[in-house]
Order: structure tokens, then sequence, then C-alpha cells
């Protein structure tokens, strides 16, 4: 498989397995192998008082529409993550997704990375150009519940950072009492497994590159605390079996809680990943990186009075890559093969945490 974007960083955002886009690699026939290769996730057996259902508004919002009042506002980052969102929390109908571009001509100018997926023409489908994000409103019981696709990424759109300003205006719009980032990551140690799932006590900027003079670069930011022993409670086998058993080595993902020692995710402004040789420094910051959820915690210092509670949940999508020859490339290239394959499969597993988080905060 060819990925005619050498940035792998930015190809996992835009790539959807549930219509492939043939401009992202070398030959078409490549974007249907991928979407192939890349496996969707296997339905959840959620229990009846708690399924998840989708709780669409009477008429289509038109796209400049603000975002509706909702419980809790469930953030991903990536076309493949919000696909198993979709999957698994409002109905399969991500393709059916409302495109959201409210007051975008606030954020135009300040999206200025030059690889911004935010301003790719090429490589993506026109429901991503200049849009803020896709959301689907949900409910699980009485608890109402938005899923947002972010269409900002930290690590792209630029020094000004504009996806902290989306963070306080989709807050300020849906009002909710709980706000989750989740998605898939990097595993850091050699004890975190492929499909894993951080439930994080912090999230942290660990930012080495475009960002790295930021005053924040190295900041930690404490998630609020959750009723950790309700959500052990809800969060079954039976519920992680059906993707747990399609993963390279089937088993039961292992779920990291905030009361585990360093259970932080760690916010880069590269594509980074945890290797043998700890190449990235990535070792005892955290258990799992990512590309962005430190700036809801920079966001909520921000938000000021009656800012809602929140949390991130990320799931091992790669986990620590050996590399006996310390040849980096090589260990990348690993990297992307297995979160290639496997990205659909672990989010399962963060769905399934970020759910049990909303019921046990807010009852059901």
């Amino acid at each position: 498989m060819a990925i005619r974007d050498e940035d792998f960083g930015r190809w996992l955002i835009q790539f959807d397995p549930g219509r492939p886009q043939p401009q992202l690699f070398a030959a078409a026939a490549e974007a249907a192998v991928a979407a192939q290769t890349m496996q969707q996730a296997s339905a959840v057996p959620w229990p009846a008082a708690h399924r998840p259902e989708p709780d669409p508004p009477p008429h289509a919002p038109a796209d400049t529409a603000p975002l509706p009042q909702r419980d809790v506002l469930v953030v991903t980052w990536t076309a493949g993550e919000a696909r198993t969102l979709a999957s698994l929390l409002t109905g399969g109908n991500f393709d059916n997704w409302f495109e959201y571009r409210h007051n975008v001509d606030a954020f135009l100018p300040k999206v200025t990375g030059a690889r911004a997926p935010f301003n790719d023409t090429q490589n993506s489908e026109a429901r991503y150009h200049h849009s803020l994000g896709l959301y689907y409103p949900f409910k699980i019981g009485s608890i109402t519940a938005l899923a947002f696709k972010s269409g900002l990424h930290m690590a792209y759109d630029g020094p000004a950072m504009p996806v902290v300003d989306l963070w306080k205006q989709i807050i300020a719009e849906t009002r909710p009492k709980l706000v989750i980032t989740t998605g898939t990551g990097g595993g850091i140690g050699s004890d975190v497994k492929l499909g894993d799932v951080l439930i994080g006590s912090h999230v942290r900027f660990d930012l080495t590159s475009a960002l790295k003079d930021k005053p924040f670069a190295n900041t930690p930011y404490s998630c609020s605390a959750i009723d950790e022993a309700r959500v052990r409670q809800l969060i079954t086998d039976q519920l992680l079996k059906p993707n747990g058993d399609r993963l390279e080595t089937p088993r039961i993902p292992r779920m990291l809680y905030p009361s585990k020692p360093q259970s932080t995710v760690v916010s880069t402004d590269i594509f980074a990943f945890d290797d043998s040789t700890d190449h990235y420094k990535l070792q005892g910051l955290g258990k799992c990186c990512d590309m962005g959820d430190a700036t809801l915690g920079l966001a909520m210092t921000q938000v000021g009075a009656g800012a809602p509670k929140w949390i991130a949940i990320r799931n091992a999508s790669d986990p620590q890559i050996p590399n006996p020859d310390d040849k980096i490339s090589e260990a990348h290239q690993k990297g992307t093969e297995i979160y290639a394959r496997y990205q659909c499969i672990t989010t399962a597993g963060s769905v399934v945490a970020s759910w049990a988080v909303a019921i046990a905060e807010l009852g059901a």
C-alpha cells in the first residue's frame, strides 16, 4: 500500500475506510485495498437500559447553524474514528452527519498551516473543506449527547492553534455538563498493548517542533475526577470482546484508569510514537500520545466560571514498536501498518469507555 502523502499524520486524519479517497494513494486500486485492510469495528452488545440511539432533529440544520445544547459532547479527530463513533453510537450513519461551519469566517485567517486538512482541496471531500466539523446527536437513556468530528487539528493548522477557539465555541453552544475528547493514539511503554484504553487523569503538551516556543509547550492539565468505581462496573468484558477478538493477538483490551500512575495523554505537534529506543523521548511522560487532547485542557483554563467536567480517553492504535537496530524509519513503517489495519477496531474500546464515563457521571 503506497500512501501518496508522505506525512502519515495528515493521511490518518483524512482517510475514511467507508469512503476511500483515491487521491490519497498512488493508484485508485490501492485506495480500495486500504479500505479493506482497515477493518471496521464490530457491533457492541450494549445493555438494553443504556443502549445508545440516534437522536436527530426534526429538520436537518444548515451548516451555518450553531450546535444544539446537549448534556455530553464527545469529540474525535480522524475520519476513521468518527466512522466508528457513528457505527456504535449514532446508528451507523456517518455519511449523513451534519456539516458545521458556524462562524467559519472567523477561523479562515487563523488556519495558516501549509498542510492543514481544513484548507485541502486536493485530498479531501467537499464536506471537509473549510468545515469546522461534522456532528450528529444521540442519546443514552435520558442523557442527550453529541458526537463531533473536529475539522481542525493542532499539529497542522499553524501557530494560532485555532482548535482552542473551536473548543470554546462548541462548548459555549452545546453547554454540556461533560466534554470527552477521544480517539486513537500511540501506546507509551512496553506494558501498553494494542487496543488498550487510557482514561486519563491528565493531558499535557510535548511540543518539540513548530509550536515548541509556546509558553505552554510542556504544560500539564488535570482532567476532571470521575466515578472510577462506577465506570469499572459498566465496562464489561462482554462489551470489549467483539473487537478485542479481532486484534492482532485476540484479547480483552485493558483499561488504564485515572488512578494508575502516569495516566496522562501526551499531545505532540508531530507524528510521534514510542519505540524501544525512546526516540521521541515520550517514556515517563504518560501512557499514550496523540496530536491535540491538551488543547482541551488549555481551552478549559480560558472558559471560566461554569466550565463543564472534561476528560481525555485514548486507545492504543499502535503499541510501542520494537526497534532493535535503531532504525526509526523502519519502526515508523511498522507503526503505520498496524494503525492502517486496526484504527477502527481499537477505537471501539475508547467508545465503550466514553459511554461508561457519560453514564457514570450523569446517570441514565
